[in-house]
């Protein structure tokens, strides 16, 4: 009994660690990717700071 609880344990840990492999792998993918993506949106519509209301009036 003692060892298919560790048993259970240990398949429960390596599909922990399979699945947050996983999410680090998407994560950094769409990380990556999605700075890549703005970088070429703010090369194509460069914007004024007056256009983007980014400058303070007094």
């Amino acid at each position: 009994m003692v060892d298919q609880v560790f048993a259970l344990l240990g398949w429960i840990a390596a599909f922990g660690v399979v699945i947050g492999g996983v999410i680090a792998l998407i994560a950094r993918f769409i990380r990556r990717d999605s700075t890549k993506y703005d970088m070429i949106f703010l090369w194509e519509h460069r914007f004024t700071l007056e256009e983007l209301e980014l400058d303070e009036h007094p």
